[in-house]
């Protein structure tokens, strides 16, 4: 003869506040979402990529000199191509 053991589990229940959570972590990120969507939608000028770019470059002065004056020098030619 066989015996059989059957467990029965109790239901676990969510820790008190994880679905205020939840929402309020949704809720960033979706205005995180917004929010950069609206800054990568906003349109800009041939002359403000070229000073971001430039801003970028510096960056790399002192690191890689010669990766920051190819930067530099695309900037430069992106913001002649516009004119």
């Amino acid at each position: 003869m066989s015996a059989v053991t059957t467990v029965q589990v109790r239901p676990i229940s969510a820790p008190r506040g994880a679905q205020w959570a939840a929402q309020a972590a949704v809720a960033l990120g979706d205005a995180l979402h917004r929010l950069f969507a609206r800054r990568a939608a906003t349109p800009r000028t041939p002359v403000e990529e070229a000073e971001a770019l430039r801003r970028y470059a510096t960056g790399f002065r002192t690191s890689d000199p010669g990766f920051a004056a190819d930067l530099m020098a695309a900037a430069d030619r992106h913001e002649l191509r516009a004119q």
